[in-house]
């Protein structure tokens, strides 16, 4: 069951994004917002947007138009029907603020599982080792992979390298968790354990936006549900409702079919 809604700070505010590939339409005007300590769950077909709405929350795709605000910051706004983005220091500022969690892992293959951790803040943050050592060896304790700090990813499953990826993203202490269907790479049995990291997540109130296929963790997490098709929100709501008592016909069919 998830936390109730968190009425905190505005953490995220997205405005009317829109996207084209060529000459598709990926996103046709996106909107809705996140508080502090809030679980948004995305949900819908593949080819819906949900990735790619993901994406751009921190610049990994660029929006053609609308506005998307990071705790009162614009990342980018619309000026005379286009997109301007935040520069320089500003911008590292916004999107250093916002970890993200791939479908793949994307570890470093030669180094090892605390090197990492360590890569990151060391290089971006300019911490020395000595500052983020103790809260690296921390976040694997977290995840339950201290013990494997010293192995290379290959050495690992895929949910323990899913597991040392929310580490790493972690490392770099964002205001903000983004995670892209962490779980679609992986087999069934490799699910729960990255599931019940980024519910531990929740249970600490963590702001985090979550793109899943996985039904019954985005009922149980989710303060708010996003329903998208064809890069529209078809349907939103909280879990309660959205899974309980869907109203759009779109909504229905997909939730048949998943659940």
């Amino acid at each position: 069951m998830a936390n109730t809604t968190c009425n905190g700070e505005l953490m995220l505010n997205v405005k009317n994004i829109h996207k084209q590939f060529a000459d598709t339409d990926v996103l046709k005007g996106i909107s809705f917002s996140v508080h502090r300590g809030e679980v948004l769950v995305i949900i819908g077909p593949s080819g819906s947007g949900k990735s790619t709405m993901l994406r751009c929350l921190n610049r990994l795709e660029e929006v053609d138009r609308g506005e998307i605000q990071v705790r009162g910051d614009y990342l980018v706004k619309e000026e005379n029907g286009s997109a301007v983005y935040a520069e320089g220091n500003e911008a590292r500022k916004i999107l250093g603020s916002m970890g993200m969690v791939f479908q793949q892992f994307n570890l470093f293959p030669h180094m090892t599982v605390l090197e990492n951790l360590l890569e990151a803040p060391m290089q971006v943050k300019k911490m020395t080792r000595e500052e983020i050592l103790p809260v690296a060896e921390e976040l694997l304790k977290k995840v339950g992979l201290y013990d494997k700090k010293d192995s290379y990813p290959a050495r690992l499953s895929g949910g323990q390298q899913q597991r040392v990826a929310i580490a790493r993203a972690l490392a770099m202490n964002p205001d903000i968790m983004l995670f892209d269907e962490p779980t679609s790479a992986l087999d069934p049995e490799l699910t729960g354990e990255v599931l019940k990291t980024i519910r531990e997540l929740a249970a600490e109130h963590m702001t985090m936006v979550v793109v899943t296929h996985e039904m019954a963790f985005a009922r149980e997490v989710a303060n708010h549900v996003i329903f998208m098709a064809d890069g529209n929100i078809i349907e939103q709501g909280s879990p309660e409702k959205l899974f309980g008592a869907p109203k759009e016909e779109r909504t229905k069919a997909f939730l048949k079919n998943m659940l």
